[in-house]
């Protein structure tokens, strides 16, 4: 077994691999720490889909829309509403960068999300001044049709998609300090303990994922409506403080009570079952986040700490206990995560590694399942045109065979060209390799990819899940085992007429499996923005 892992670790540090450069993916893995696009779920794809196409303007918008959007902290909001204060309107993404809070790496992964339009001179009050807008999206496949619609005039808002048997709606009154929302939400409160109606992360594999990004109440705008709520909701969001009240048909309500401020932030959420306590804080550098809960006549904790070790180098800690009678019919879990990560002076080169541990306890027993995982991570831009990264992975369980996950990938990119590749195995109980190469071809006003990949697995239990490029608003990560290839082709043409951009999207895919006949998909979509 130490052979094994030493032969992998020498792996990591050789075999060089590729980021995803969507631009969607990129700002999902900054919001929520993940180690790669597969460890994402379409939920949070869908809601990033629509900042993309409707920036965010951070010169006009109101604190509370600031936090709802989900793409900043508290910290961020505080800092950047004293900075205007002060500063008058961000003229561009480099002042941007020098605001606390922000810098060169969230910039570079917000930025096609957000827009400083200004016409606000220095002191003057911020006004939330939305144009009326229309969204529209029609998609089809070989299985099935789905459409999205929405519309912003002025401080009303109203969307809605469907899919099939699936999907969600709202309607919001934008208030000068908050809104009134009916319809599908998500609530994101603390870390989690007492109320998260959102994407979760399992295991802590990057340093940013020691720490959840809560937003409150926001608006769901999916085709996918699984683990949002449908309801009533309300919340306000002064300079320094915050209240919401929510209500959906399932039954579930709550309140929350919060305090905010630019080093920090203090909040109280509770429901009929539980009741929690949560608190952020930055000192020189050195962030504290931790929430205390009870539920079930139990009490429930996690806290933690990211901190710098010196000019390079950061690390972080967490601890978390969740007793079986908190966590209700699921298991409890009693963890604790520790992860260090190196960054150059020039950026080129990034390191990190996280090992994160825990007994995850059956409900009225002292026996339970015990589980560990370390994850590694290397990038490094060797020049304008390429870059390298790997990424290592070793996961041991004491109720299931351990697995060892090392992935390889390589991007080269130069004017409207890019061409990548990849090379993933692991060691499952039974073995699997995947590799797969794709160019991709970016002029302006469209674009066109194409991928071919092969893989061969002993089975099921070695599965490799692999993401793949989809239309807007789409997110394809499938599980690929047994033997087999498979071919993708995606292609998408943009163009303005008048006020009203058109886009549109074509992918076509083949995948045959030596274990099952083969499958075809095809899926068409049309989306107009005005």
């Amino acid at each position: 077994m130490r052979r094994r892992i030493a032969l992998l670790a020498l792996l990591l540090a050789a075999v060089p691999a590729a980021a995803q450069t969507d631009e969607v993916v990129r700002a999902a893995l900054y919001l929520t720490g993940a180690d790669g696009p597969e460890a994402l779920d379409d939920r949070l794809v869908d809601e990033l889909e629509s900042f993309r196409n409707r920036p965010l303007p951070l010169n006009r918008a109101s604190r509370a829309r600031l936090l709802d959007s989900g793409l900043l902290t508290p910290y961020q909001v505080a800092a950047l509403a004293e900075y205007r204060s002060l500063s008058g309107d961000v003229l561009s993404f480099a002042e941007l960068e020098r605001v606390d809070g922000f810098g060169k790496e969230a910039v570079a992964a917000l930025r096609p999300f957000l827009s400083l339009e200004s016409a606000r001179r220095p002191g003057e009050a911020v006004r939330d001044t939305l144009t009326f807008r229309h969204s529209a999206l029609v998609r089809a496949t070989l299985k099935d049709v789905g459409a999205k619609y929405r519309l912003t005039a002025g401080n009303l808002e109203a969307a809605g998609a469907w899919k099939g048997r699936s999907g969600t709606f709202y309607g919001l009154y934008r208030l000068p300090k908050g809104k009134i929302l009916i319809g599908d939400y998500n609530v994101r409160y603390g870390q989690g303990l007492a109320f998260w109606s959102a994407f979760q992360l399992a295991g802590l594999t990057t340093l940013d994922a020691f720490s959840k990004r809560a937003n409150g109440i926001a608006p769901s705008w999916s085709f996918n409506g699984a683990g949002t709520h449908r309801g009533l909701a309300w919340d306000y969001t002064g300079r320094h403080f915050q209240w919401a009240l929510f209500g959906a048909l399932d039954g579930t309500v709550g309140a929350h009570a919060g305090w905010l401020g630019r080093r920090g932030q203090v909040g109280i959420t509770a429901t009929p079952a539980r009741v929690s306590l949560d608190g952020k804080v930055g000192i020189r550098g050195v962030d504290l986040f931790g929430e205390a809960a009870w539920g079930g006549k139990t009490p429930a904790g996690l806290a933690g700490t990211l901190f710098p070790l010196g000019e390079h180098w950061k690390g972080a800690l967490q601890v978390r206990a969740i007793p079986s009678a908190y966590a209700g019919k699921k298991n409890g879990e009693y963890g604790a995560a520790v992860g260090i990560s190196y960054l150059s002076d020039s950026r080129a080169f990034k390191a990190s590694l996280t090992v994160d541990g825990a007994l995850l306890p059956k409900p009225a027993t002292d026996t339970g399942r015990k589980q560990a995982k370390s994850t590694g991570l290397l990038s490094w831009t060797v020049t304008e045109n390429w870059l390298l990264e790997s990424r290592l992975v070793y996961r041991w369980r004491n109720y299931e065979s351990n697995r060892a996950d090392v992935r390889a990938d390589a991007t080269w990119s130069r004017d409207v060209w890019t061409v990548k590749g990849r090379l993933n195995g692991v060691h499952d109980g039974g073995f699997g390799l995947l590799g797969y190469l794709e160019g991709g071809w970016k002029p302006p006003g469209g674009f066109a990819w194409i991928r071919l990949t092969a893989h061969a697995t002993s089975g099921w239990q070695s599965r490799i899940y692999v993401y793949e490029r989809d239309a807007p608003g789409n997110f394809t990560a499938p599980a690929y085992y047994g033997t087999g290839f498979s071919a993708m082709a995606y292609a998408g043409w943009k163009r303005k007429v008048r006020k009203t951009s058109f886009k549109l999207y074509l992918r076509g895919s083949y995948r045959w499996q030596k274990e099952k006949p083969g499958v075809a998909g095809l899926k068409l979509q049309l989306q107009a923005d005005r």
